[in-house]
């Protein structure tokens, strides 16, 4: 993007410095993630890659509103399809892509969700990040939390101590009807699956 000088040289050089904050922003906040986050720079950027390349995917799809989660390559699939046939497609295109290696289908065939549920699963995945913070050692990047019809499905990489708190505060949440765990477990920096 260009800034021109001119009659609306303003409006464009505070644009231009809108961009360059954001943009330096996002590096610092990228750096940030990539230094605490237990996953290797080249796990996190392949399941970002994963996520990206599969969401495209799935927006063709009719009737159905699926979301992906990969973390350390094992790819999350919730949601809801409307037919079996859907939910099979949706599973091979998962298996051949690329980094995927474990799928945990949990898609379920039905209507898709209204807007107020999204909602309400968004705000239960919100309230239970925000208390995340108050466990000991656990850091929100080890952890990926969804939400989908009021059950909660736990992802990422902790030792199986701190996996049972995070576990029960999510359960505790006002409105969860079950919570699925799909860590894997550290000890002494190395991963136990």
């Amino acid at each position: 993007m260009k800034c021109f000088i001119g009659l609306l040289s303003l409006v464009f050089l505070n644009s231009c410095a809108v961009v360059a904050i954001g943009a330096g922003a996002a590096v610092v906040g990228t750096g940030a993630a990539v230094a605490t986050d237990p996953r290797a720079s080249g796990t996190l950027l392949t399941d970002n890659k994963i996520e990206t390349k599969l969401k495209l995917k799935y927006a063709d799809y009719d009737n159905a509103n699926i979301y992906v989660n990969s973390y350390n390559g094992n790819l999350l699939l919730t949601g809801q399809v409307s037919n079996k046939q859907t939910q099979e497609d949706a599973v091979f295109e998962a298996k051949v892509t690329p980094g995927v290696k474990k799928i945990y289908n949990y898609l379920s065939i039905r209507l898709p969700q209204s807007f107020a549920a999204i909602s309400t699963d968004s705000y239960t995945t919100t309230q239970i990040k925000s208390k995340m913070l108050t466990v000991s050692g656990v850091n929100s990047s080890n952890v990926k939390v969804v939400t989908t019809d009021d059950i909660v499905y736990l992802l990422g990489m902790l030792t199986k101590d701190q996996a049972g708190q995070i576990t029960t505060l999510a359960a505790q949440v006002n409105g969860v009807k079950k919570v699925i765990t799909l860590f894997e477990y550290t000890t002494n920096n190395s991963t136990v699956k």
